[in-house]
């Protein structure tokens, strides 16, 4: 089922994804401090201090740049299930796609669903050309999400924490870019 765009809200099969707000600050404090959620985020574990920040963050996003990050939750059951969406890498490596799901979440698909509704909002509606995902090699539930997307594997690096991470990137097929040109930043 392709995403229902409304601008910022999006509805999938299975997920509602809502722009993120200060509104979001508790239960999002509650999400960033769970190791189970975090342990492959760049960031970690955050304290509600920084959890808050990161969620102002967020919200300015929307405004600044015309995307961000969303709040996921189960349409069914209205149940907060993760968070994710488009943030600019602070690594120059453009735009990056990044998704996290509490444990009872994960397995059902919606990491590839909510990947899928972004990778439409980025393409048809802020119009960028490519988006980039990074990971961790140990991560394959990660690795095989981003396949299923048809994100391709470019290669591996060393993150700033030292940390080896793996780049997947995805073009706009409708931009008729294949190589590493075109536009992988807001305007």
């Amino acid at each position: 089922m392709a995403p229902h765009l409304d601008c910022h809200l999006l509805e999938t099969r299975h997920l509602r994804l809502v722009p993120i707000t200060v509104a979001d600050a508790d239960r999002l404090a509650v999400l960033h401090a769970d190791a189970r959620v975090m342990t492959l985020l760049k960031h970690g574990v955050l304290p509600r201090s920084e959890s808050d920040a990161l969620v102002a963050d967020y919200e300015a996003e929307w405004p600044a740049l015309g995307f961000g990050s969303w709040t996921a939750s189960e349409r069914a059951s209205g149940r907060l299930v993760g968070l994710g969406g488009l943030r600019i890498h602070d690594g120059g490596l453009g735009v990056a796609m990044r998704g996290a799901f509490v444990p009872e979440a994960q397995g059902k698909g919606y990491g590839t669903e909510l990947g899928r509704a972004a990778l439409a909002f980025a393409f048809d509606v802020v119009g960028l050309d490519r988006v980039v995902a990074i990971t961790r090699p140990e991560n394959l539930p990660g690795q095989r999400s981003l396949e299923k997307l048809g994100m391709v594997r470019e290669r591996e690096f060393v993150g700033g924490n030292g940390r080896a991470l793996l780049l997947y990137a995805l073009f706009n097929p409708k931009s008729g870019r294949t190589q590493r040109q075109g536009r992988t930043s807001p305007a």
